[in-house]
């Protein structure tokens, strides 16, 4: 058999081949980029963990089956298979520092990693702020949550909708709890903006239970607030 010290690489006409192999298995599931500092951290796992398990990574963006099994994952993810394909464990938003814990569970050397609640985060500037959901995680960050969700449709080039993102960030911190607050970038996910017909940006759409309840377009604040509160008591 032969021995891996790097992870794999795969995709949705090679994983069955990977999976057929008898070693235990983390798959990670990312979108069109990994992070680097994850990559660093599943690269030194590997090494340490060689012989004994298999880490192989997929591009849900450009292999469709995988993305359809796994659908409901906040990515990036990682989907641990023990030796016999069963799922022992699924690790939402994970970060470089929970690898090795994970992958210590998968071995049976550790306890099962509490999955930690993601932080919001702006899109661009990756600080506190309105979390970025895209084509993938839409359905599961928006359309199936627990409290209702305010969605700005945006894109990096909009000057308009860059205007507001300070106050949008500042109300995800706000209601937090009570609201969801995030951005998806029209951009990089045209199939949801194709799903909502979304032509013009900025546009602001509220959700709850799944159904959309309003929907507004313009840079402005009392839109944005109005909407906001509008939701939450609806």
């Amino acid at each position: 058999m032969a021995v891996f010290d790097t992870p794999i690489t795969t995709d949705d006409r090679n994983l069955s081949r990977v999976l057929a192999q008898k070693l235990p298995v983390a798959l990670l599931l990312y979108e069109r980029k990994p992070d680097s500092a994850l990559d660093a951290a599943l690269n030194q796992e590997a090494r340490r963990h060689a012989g004994e398990l298999l880490i192989a990574r997929v591009d849900v963006s450009t292999s469709p089956d995988t993305r359809r099994q796994y659908s409901n994952l906040r990515l990036p993810a990682l989907v641990m298979l023990d030796g016999g394909r069963q799922v022992k464990s699924q690790a939402e938003a994970v970060r470089p520092a929970e690898v090795g814990a994970h992958l210590d569970y998968l071995l049976g050397r550790g306890p099962k990693p509490a999955q930690p609640k993601a932080e919001a985060r702006h899109p661009a500037t990756g600080k506190p702020g309105a979390a970025h959901v895209t084509d993938a995680t839409f359905q599961k960050e928006v359309l199936e949550s627990s409290v209702p969700v305010f969605v700005d449709f945006w894109a990096p080039w909009c000057g308009p909708c860059l205007s507001v993102a300070p106050l949008v960030d500042q109300l995800a911190g706000q209601y937090a709890g009570r609201v969801k607050v995030v951005k998806l970038n029209v951009d990089e996910n045209p199939a949801t903006q194709r799903r909502f017909q979304i032509q013009a940006i900025p546009t602001y759409i509220t959700f709850r239970d799944g159904k959309q309840i309003g929907r507004q377009s313009g840079a402005s604040a009392q839109i944005i607030r109005s909407m906001i509160e509008g939701v939450q008591g609806y």
